[in-house]
């Protein structure tokens, strides 16, 4: 229930308007809880078995897949909107075009609305110095660095939320009985700055979305030190969304059992560990990267990926 919140709630990574242009038309989306929605997730958090058995329909591995399919429930659930479509193919002479992540209709503005999804953990690099430097999307990375913020919005702005531009989708919609289109973009994530001439944020961040910080792996004593937390949890990716919650004291690390599991991981691997740092009650009060050494360089060119 609380990822269902997060997702759906939760502030935009961007402020799309400002990225995509007002001449383009494309927002992002910008859900209220209202205290109908507020009760109804109330209710989930008393019994989460219709959105337990929904995300049972198709059980996945994959954030991006696991971030749509929470979607895909409030989407179905909540008496304001009318999920038509989701994950909607659009063919042309037995080429695939693209897809639709949803089609809705919102029954408050009246419209139909494509709303493309994304969630995305990005890191900033290094500056060579500290002096002052126009920001750039350039600088924000994926953990892995075969994802990269300028290229995923390229990617999602102008090519997934003008899809219905296309003959062929519109001719998809026409057959859902669908006309003209609302786009919407909800993009949710992090941004991770490093502890030193971390860049400026990318333009059009939002500043309701806490920046966080990424660390080396040797740096872990120091930052921990600053935290004043309890105890730190390394997240798996299924659980990035929200923030943590330790169900079981016995995955609790200290900060001496966190440097052993790190220095341990990036033994055999180089992609980052995201750091949950818990408060006395065992619920996250902050969240950090820890990558190898020589990170971005010991990982993968970028290449636009998905998470």
């Amino acid at each position: 229930m609380r990822d269902l919140a997060w997702a759906c709630f939760s502030p935009s990574l961007l402020h799309i308007g400002q990225v995509a242009g007002d001449a383009a038309g494309i927002s992002a989306c910008a859900l209220q809880i209202t205290a109908e929605r507020r009760l109804w997730l109330e209710g989930l958090d008393r019994d989460a078995t219709a959105l337990t058995k929904h995300l049972a329909l198709r059980p996945t591995h994959r954030l991006g897949i696991y971030y749509e399919q929470l979607w895909h429930f409030f989407l179905q659930q909540d008496p304001y909107t009318e999920l038509i479509a989701h994950n909607l193919p659009v063919h042309q002479q037995g080429t695939t075009l693209g897809e639709f992540d949803c089609i809705y209709y919102c029954l408050q503005r009246e419209c139909h609305v494509h709303l493309e999804l994304a969630v995305k953990y990005f890191l900033g690099i290094r500056r060579t110095s500290t002096s002052a430097a126009e920001a750039s999307c350039q600088d924000w990375v994926g953990p892995d660095n075969r994802d990269r913020l300028d290229l995923k919005l390229n990617q999602l702005l102008q090519r997934q939320i003008l899809l219905s531009q296309t003959p062929a989708a519109k001719q998809t919609l026409c057959n859902l009985g669908v006309g003209e289109l609302t786009r919407e973009v909800a993009l949710k994530g992090y941004l991770f700055q490093p502890d030193s001439t971390a860049p400026p944020p990318p333009p059009g961040y939002n500043h309701d979305c806490k920046l966080s910080h990424w660390v080396v792996c040797d740096q872990i004593e120091s930052h921990c030190a600053a935290l004043n937390a309890k105890a730190y949890l390394i997240l798996p990716k299924m659980r990035w969304l929200c923030a943590a919650r330790c169900g079981n004291p016995a995955d609790a690390l200290t900060r001496l059992e966190l440097q052993s599991r790190a220095a341990q991981h990036f033994r055999h691997d180089h992609y980052p560990l995201l750091i949950a740092a818990l408060d006395q009650y065992g619920s996250e009060s902050s969240r950090f990267f820890v990558t190898p050494e020589h990170w971005p360089e010991s990982n993968p060119q970028p290449t636009g990926g998905d998470t």
